[in-house]
């Protein structure tokens, strides 16, 4: 199951609410506007509250914006730190910063700007009288917008909150068909009677709705199923938070049991977590979840479970790529979140910690034959010692000392096999003790280290290695004896080899991310080491030029180092992301990609003679995805012949100028989607306005940027498609956007 094939979400109802809010937003006073959103769990306030946040009048209005979500127990510090995170202004020294410099730097920051800030889920009065105090009111017509559940909340805020109504009756019924009926245009008469019904049980309430409709939708259209979730329904006359925990525990009971540990692990992250999907799917396999499987990989079958979940409407996917609906972070609801908390206590034997604790069993009999083997660690001075704990996750941003953290609590780590501390920032020297952790399976880890020990090759049971770096400030060192973890199946490192005298295949070895390879040294790396790498992402150096050099004698094209193309022998390669850093000398070596490619990434890549490789990669047959990033072209030219790119659904192109672009009347048959962000003056050939399978055309800040007497090529070659599009080959579905936000980020590549 593909993960790029999920629709998005169904968004109905609160049409009036959103127009009123709307108005609020980028109308009315100059002075700064406090504006609650209040109601109950589950009445979409925050859904509401996204698609206003994200409306094209509301990004324009704004010059910043951000969102942030605060949990039940309030810290100042990690507020702060996610409303940088939602600037784009987060960075390790912020994360480093005490509150108050913190404060003070946003304080300073905002001043002068019209900015929007969404707090959402506010629950306190005493978190809002110490947030208010940041934000300045400099009559430029800025807006807070509060989310809570708590009218004394909202009334305290502000003397005009919003009070969000519940669905009516006809709303729900038809979120409810919208959702169950998503392939047929209306409900089968024999069903409309008690479908009615179960959408009336629900209150308006569109989470009851969703989970209800994730019920049904699992299940053949049986009218005696749906009698039955009906009367379900109807049982509880109080439809508040509990009626709600009980329709998440009719959909928990629905779930397969091996569905069950992988939703119930969502509690073992924060409440307002958006989790990035591929960290999800490897801790799910380091916690053993996932069963092996002789037809599919592991990943593929973790990924098959969190779509069944994302079916079921119990997950949610927080972020998704604007093309082709890759999803990129995903979430829980805060109910089902709690849900899970409770539940994993008894079900995946999982403790929660808040402040300074010590957990010592031999205080605790009743645990004695039900330990806890999962520990979250929400907020602590101290760090927590418990015996006998499998799994240990950091959910706050702090900064401990390595010694502190691994020397005084060693003996209680012995038995991890999963150990994250992405939010922990240990500094510039990777703890050595770590090592002597022989069972770790999964270890994710923050700092700037300059290199990783040798003894990193005792963690043989390792199966996923995740380290967060600045890439600015450092490229770790990294030591031949990874090629020693032979369980390793997932790599993710910005770093480099100083020098190897053997590479072994790591034969498990399936997703390899932030590695700096040499060309004229490092090949064995390529040839060897990564042969059975499905997903790659790597920067290409050259070591051996030296810019004083004469051009033809520092590339020696009959070089017999040079004559073997990189990439060509990795025959399981499907996704491949890599830029150029070769002090903007010309590349030499030719670039060869494999057959099985789909996805292909280049940032920074010479295109041109004598490497001719635009062709190679127009010629791959299984290429679906082509993004081209700041590369540049010799010879200002790009010729795209009959034939080439047989399958490519998705072509983005960022920062191309001045290109003469040729397309043939048969090449890309396949192609769906083209987004072209910051080409200025680059005409599009209108032979894309006769392709059938074209549903989309994104132009994005092409003029934005235009230098006086610079044209509106690009636009007006859009907008001549479209004319060809719906008039000559009555594509009514085809869509073009043209858009100057610069906030939009689903345009960026990966580096």
């Amino acid at each position: 199951m593909e993960l790029w094939n999920t629709a998005p979400p169904v968004i109905l109802g609160y049409e009036d609410e959103a127009e009123t809010l709307l108005n609020r937003l980028v109308g009315g006073p100059k002075e700064l506007d406090i504006v609650p959103i209040v109601g109950m769990s589950g009445l979409g306030k925050t859904t509401l509250a996204t698609k206003l946040y994200s409306h094209e009048t509301v990004i324009q209005h704004y010059d910043v914006r951000s969102w942030c979500c605060i949990s039940q127990v309030y810290d100042r510090k990690e507020v702060l730190l996610k409303i940088w995170r939602g600037l784009g202004m987060l960075n390790t020294a912020k994360k480093e910063n005490d509150h108050t410099e913190l404060a003070d730097e946003l304080r300073n920051f905002l001043k002068g700007k019209r900015y929007l800030i969404v707090v959402d889920d506010l629950w306190s009065v005493d978190a809002w009288d110490d947030l208010r105090t940041i934000f300045p009111d400099d009559n430029k017509g800025s807006r807070l917008v509060l989310i809570t559940r708590l009218d004394e909340v909202a009334c305290y805020a502000s003397t005009n909150p919003h009070h969000l109504r519940n669905l009516t009756e006809d709303e729900s019924w038809e979120l409810l068909q919208k959702i169950v009926f998503v392939d047929q245009e209306r409900c089968p008469d024999e069903l409309e009677v008690i479908g009615n019904e179960i959408a009336t049980s629900c209150s308006g309430l569109p989470l009851a709705i969703v989970l209800i409709s994730g019920l049904l939708t699992r299940r053949e259209k049986e009218e005696d199923y749906w009698k039955e979730i009906a009367l379900n329904l109807s049982t509880n006359l109080f439809h508040d938070v509990k009626w709600l925990m009980e329709v998440i525990e009719l959909s928990y009971n629905d779930l397969p049991h091996h569905l069950r540990p992988c939703f119930l692990y969502f509690g073992t992250f924060s409440e307002d977590a958006q989790i990035p999907v591929h960290k999800l799917i490897q801790s799910w396999i380091c916690e053993g979840f996932i069963p092996y499987n002789e037809l599919k990989s592991m990943d593929h079958v973790a990924t098959d479970y969190l779509m069944d979940l994302v079916g079921r409407n119990l997950v949610m996917f927080a972020k998704t790529s604007y093309y082709l609906r890759r999803p990129q972070l995903i979430g829980v609801h805060d109910l089902l979140h709690q849900f899970c908390m409770v539940k994993a206590t008894e079900e995946i034997h999982l403790r929660r910690f808040r402040g300074s604790q010590t957990y010592n069993y031999d205080h605790y009999p009743q645990f004695a034959t039900d330990m806890p083997s999962r520990l979250v660690v929400d907020h602590s001075d101290d760090f927590i010692k418990c015996e006998g704990i499998h799994s240990l996750r950091f959910t706050y941003y702090t900064c401990l000392n390595s010694t502190k953290l691994f020397e005084d609590s060693f003996e209680a780590f012995k038995l991890l096999t999963v150990l994250d501390l992405e939010k922990v920032n240990v500094g510039n020297s990777f703890p050595y003790r770590i090592v002597f952790l022989i069972c770790l399976r999964y270890l994710e880890i923050s700092g700037d280290f300059e290199e990783i020990p040798l003894d990193i090759s005792c963690l043989v049971n390792l199966e996923t290695m995740i380290v967060h770096s600045n890439p600015i400030e450092v490229c770790t060192k990294l030591p031949n004896t990874i090629w020693d973890l032979v369980n390793l199946r997932h790599l993710e490192v910005y770093g480099w080899f100083p020098d190897f005298d053997e590479i072994s295949q790591l034969e498990k070895l399936r997703n390899c991310y932030g590695f700096l390879i040499y060309l004229s040294r490092d090949m064995p790396i390529i040839a060897n080491g990564l042969s059975n790498v499905v997903n790659l992402k790597c920067t290409i150096g050259d070591l051996d030029y030296d810019s004083d050099d004469d051009e033809d004698d520092a590339y020696d094209w009959d070089d017999s180092r040079f004559c073997e193309p990189i990439f060509q022998s990795l025959d399981r390669l499907e996704s491949l992301s890599f830029k150029i850093d070769t002090q903007c000398a010309p590349l030499r070596r030719a670039i060869g990609f494999p057959s099985s490619l789909k996805r292909l990434e280049l940032l920074l890549f010479p295109f041109g003679e004598p490497l001719r490789s635009l062709s190679t990669i127009g010629e791959l047959p299984n290429l679906e995805i082509f993004n081209i990033y700041s590369c540049f072209f010799y010879t200002s030219k790009w010729d795209v012949k009959d034939g080439e790119f047989p399958k490519l659904k998705v072509l983005k192109i960022f920062l191309m100028d001045d290109i003469e672009w040729n397309v043939s009347a048969n090449a890309f048959p396949s192609l769906q989607q083209i987004c072209l962000s910051y080409c200025r003056n680059l005409e599009i050939p209108s032979s894309f306005g006769c392709l059938n399978s074209l549903n989309l055309l994104d132009v994005h800040c092409c003029c934005k940027y235009s230098t006086e007497g610079d044209n509106r090529t690009t636009e007006e070659s859009a907008m001549k498609i479209k004319e060809i599009q719906i008039e000559e080959m009555a594509n009514f579905d085809f869509k073009l956007i043209i858009s100057e936000n610069d906030e939009r980020d689903d345009y960026l590549l990966t580096f």
